[in-house]
């Protein structure tokens, strides 16, 4: 998580929805106004509550008090909640824990903004006074360091491997258009840093499951060929897996089977929308709603929670 200018956690709220966050049978949503994170519980499949205002009608768990909580996450361990606050008498923010069951009060759980890899062993902050970003693995007392301008790091999925965004110098085309930047990697334990490929507008990676390819929406360096691109960390190879003039809220499957985005701005407005891609086939469909986006933990399906064009009761 990230909140800081430098450090702030990217979380997909296309316009005002809210953010949804799904492990095991819960949905954490973080709803603009609120101030507060609340926890719903999600039916399971086929079950007759599992569409539509069914959802949100169940109980809602508070976990919070009003006017704290940004940017909550779930743990790896899927039973608390990680959000970043403001310490008292401090200026820097820190980040806290809280039961997902509204069982406990909640806790410090790291003196600073973190980012917790994807297993739970290891967590990144940022140095500020050194200008680095910071690695830890739970249960040793050693750290690593990544000369990284505490840049936001995104861990590989066996948290084994980072990556990280540095601006790159090159003139800016338009303001609709990502920062050029070099892609840079990393081991955990801060060996092998390196930059990856050439030079791409991008605003934030993901990394696929194998830990050989990263992916993004983003531009060349130029700013032209709009897309998603994978990158092979290996050979530097960039491939455009989709061609849309702005692509963007690019969700990856956590199984890296699949992908939803939003396509928007196309020329043709059929070719806008919330699609659904499969990466081995390339094979794509337009899904009937738009709205923010989750996917469920197995890979089976998604949470949708649809654009609202008034003020009703949203509905998932």
């Amino acid at each position: 998580m990230r909140s800081s200018p430098q450090y702030l956690t990217y979380s997909t709220r296309m316009s005002a929805f809210c953010g949804l966050l799904i492990a095991g049978c819960w949905l954490l949503t973080a709803c603009g106004g609120t101030g507060r994170v609340t926890a719903v519980p999600v039916p399971p499949r086929g079950s007759a509550g599992a569409a539509g205002a069914a959802v949100l009608g169940a109980t809602l768990t508070r976990l919070t008090n009003g006017g704290c909580c940004r940017d909550p996450v779930w743990h790896p361990d899927g039973t608390r909640v990680l959000y970043t606050d403001t310490i008292p008498g401090q200026q820097l923010a820190g980040t806290y824990v809280v039961p997902a069951d509204g069982g406990g009060q909640p806790s410090m759980f790291w003196p600073s903004v973190a980012t917790l890899s994807p297993d739970g062993a290891r967590i990144a902050f940022p140095d500020f006074a050194a200008n680095v970003t910071r690695v830890q693995e739970f249960g040793k007392s050693s750290t690593a360091t990544l000369a990284n301008n505490t840049a936001y790091v995104w861990f590989s999925a066996d948290g084994r491997q980072l990556a990280w965004l540095e601006r790159a110098s090159g003139a800016q085309p338009s303001s609709n258009v990502d920062r050029l930047v070099h892609i840079w990697t990393a081991n955990a334990d801060g060996t092998n840093a390196r930059i990856r490929g050439t030079d791409v507008r991008a605003g934030e990676v993901a990394w696929l499951p194998d830990g050989q390819r990263l992916i993004f929406a983003g531009r060349d360096r130029d700013g032209g060929n709009p897309g998603i691109y994978t990158l092979d960390i290996a050979s530097g190879t960039l491939t455009r897996i989709v061609t849309a003039f702005s692509s963007r809220a690019v969700r990856l499957a956590p199984d890296g089977q699949s992908l939803v985005y939003l396509a928007a701005l196309e020329e043709n407005p059929d070719a806008n929308g919330l699609f659904l891609m499969r990466l081995d086939t390339g094979e794509r469909r337009k899904l009937s709603v738009i709205g923010g986006v989750r996917w469920l933990p197995d890979s089976s399906g998604l949470i949708v929670l649809p654009t609202q064009a008034d003020s009703g009761v949203d509905a998932l």
